[in-house]
């Protein structure tokens, strides 16, 4: 909030009349001709609560909205499931991993075979439990995926990449 407009908003007369009921101009006029404010505070004070007002019917339409679904009609004398007493249960979607538009590989122009020694490197494309990552989540192209799927694997049998976790064998070793 800019600091020319905090001594309104503070201001008893403008907290008690605005923020309680709808605002008016008039009132905002008064306030702010009585605190001898420029005109573009008033036009910034008229935006303020303009957004406040417009909050302040999104959540009583969101109570609303919740008071209407909750309310339920029983009827005595009536058997009902179990799952109809509670409240509705709603799916929750999980957030999608947002995936690399590009080919890490094609973009660095490296080759993921030639790069079994690089454990750094590999354990990007390795789950935490040590799982390989399928390449929708990883962004890899599917010719450099059969490749970094060889690569890992390699790294596993040389003893560089741990085959149940992220963590590998070398870091624990050498105490990197």
């Amino acid at each position: 909030m800019l600091p020319a407009i905090r001594p309104l908003i503070r201001h008893q007369a403008l907290r008690s009349s605005l923020f309680s009921r709808p605002f008016t101009t008039a009132k905002v006029d008064q306030v702010v001709s009585t605190n001898e404010a420029d005109p573009s505070t008033k036009d910034e004070v008229l935006h303020i609560l303009d957004e406040f007002n417009t909050m302040k019917k999104k959540k009583a339409a969101t109570a609303a909205r919740v008071a209407q679904r909750q309310a339920k009609g029983f009827q005595s004398g009536t058997t009902y499931h179990p799952d109809e007493l509670g409240q509705p249960r709603t799916r929750q979607q999980r957030p999608r991993p947002v995936k690399p538009s590009q080919d890490p590989f094609e973009v660095l122009g490296l080759d993921p075979l030639k790069e079994y020694k690089n454990f750094t490197l590999l354990s990007h494309f390795v789950s935490d439990i040590g799982k390989i990552l399928p390449r929708e989540s990883t962004g890899v192209s599917a010719k450099n995926q059969r490749k970094l799927a060889k690569a890992i694997k390699r790294a596993r049998a040389m003893g560089l990449m741990s085959s149940t976790s992220k963590s590998s064998a070398s870091t624990a070793f050498f105490g990197v």
